[in-house]
């Protein structure tokens, strides 16, 4: 079986990190050939990790650039590498693969909705999901919102962002390592993000709660994680804007990190203030992890999968989230954690696997 992905970048997202942890199940266990196609400057340790797993890593242009160039790229992988399936991870761009998949016969062509946007589509938006409905045979979403947002009343299949539980359990040999290499005190209580450092996922609001929070608490710290995208200005403004609190000595800010795992166990708290998001992976790993997890209520309500989640609105300021962390500051919880299966990797890729399969088999009876 011959798979190819088609993702826009390949750096710290969860589109990435959801990759990775099918992929490298799928490689291991069924012998599956993967590759994975992206469009933006990878991260290189992402990039090799990706290539230890198994999987053929190939960058063409992006469409910005070079649109015809990006269209001659794909189709040339496509009718070199022969995939019997053609895996789009682009949300509202999945049409651009997978038209040209449908062209030259690759049975299954699956659309991954990974998003889910609030307010109204526009005209282009509309046209994208109808040629995207039109250009895929099979329909997959991170989540029931993502689904409906790309797929309206389309019947979809949901594959969760799942994780390796067990690499997320709380250690305190790791939040001790943390806290001593970046100069927090164990009785200091510390509110952690990690995410790419871009509108989306709207850090400033979070600065703007962690310095009210911080009034109260001055023995409180922020640690922000994850980087800008080239060429935009996101990250710089946001450097600014947390230079201009009162706040900003007990603010972290790390450009990115290879694996997240330890910091987990080094928080207090997960936040998450996003504008707008599909299942973010990185709220089932801090759930994993046993901590308080708030977030957006923009963020599709399917991601709780704990008893220390609340979702919280992002219009009506910051004093529900100020008054959400001294509420858990104040609480004594358990960081022991049990899952269930819809976000344990080891459950989840066989389930993949069995679509994988079935589609195949289906497709070449018709």
């Amino acid at each position: 079986m011959k798979v190819m992905h088609f993702t826009a970048g390949f750096v710290n997202g969860g589109v990435e990190q959801v990759l990775l942890n099918y992929t490298g199940k799928l490689n291991k266990k069924y012998g599956v050939q993967e590759s994975i196609v992206y469009l933006h400057n990878a991260d290189p340790a992402k990039k090799e990790l990706s290539e230890q797993l198994g999987n053929k890593m190939y960058q063409i242009p992006a469409r910005r650039e070079s649109l015809w160039g990006n269209i001659k790229a794909t189709y040339k992988l496509i009718k070199k590498e022969k995939p019997d399936i053609v895996h789009s991870h682009m949300s509202l761009m999945n049409f651009f693969p997978l038209t040209i998949a449908k062209f030259l016969g690759v049975p299954v062509r699956i659309s991954h909705s990974h998003l889910a946007l609030k307010g109204q589509d526009s005209i282009k938006d509309r046209i994208y999901k109808r040629l995207t409905n039109w250009s895929a045979n099979k329909f997959v979403a991170c989540g029931e919102e993502a689904g409906k947002y790309l797929y309206g009343n389309k019947k979809f299949n949901i594959l969760f962002n799942a994780i390796d539980p067990q690499k997320y359990q709380f250690s305190q040999v790791a939040r001790d390592e943390i806290r001593e290499k970046y100069n927090i005190p164990e009785d200091a209580f510390l509110i952690g993000n990690i995410g790419r450092i871009v509108e989306q996922k709207n850090q400033k609001f979070l600065v703007k709660i962690f310095d009210e929070f911080y009034k109260q608490y001055p023995k409180s710290y922020l640690m922000i994680i994850g980087k800008g995208e080239k060429g935009q200005k996101d990250e710089k403004e946001l450097e600014q804007y947390i230079k201009s609190k009162k706040s900003a000595p007990h603010i972290i800010r790390i450009s990115g990190v290879k694996s997240t795992e330890k910091f987990y166990s080094a928080f207090d708290i997960f936040a998450m203030t996003s504008l707008y998001e599909g299942l973010p992976v990185v709220a089932i790993e801090a759930q994993a992890s046993g901590i308080p997890t708030i977030l957006s209520k923009n963020i599709d309500p399917s991601v709780i999968y704990s008893d220390k989640v609340n979702l919280l609105p992002i219009d009506k300021g910051s004093k529900p989230w100020v008054r959400e962390f001294v509420s858990w500051k104040n609480k004594d919880f358990d960081r022991n954690f049990k899952g269930n299966s819809n976000y344990n990797i080891n459950v989840q890729y066989q389930k993949l696997f069995d679509w994988y399969s079935s589609w195949l088999k289906n497709i070449n009876k018709e």
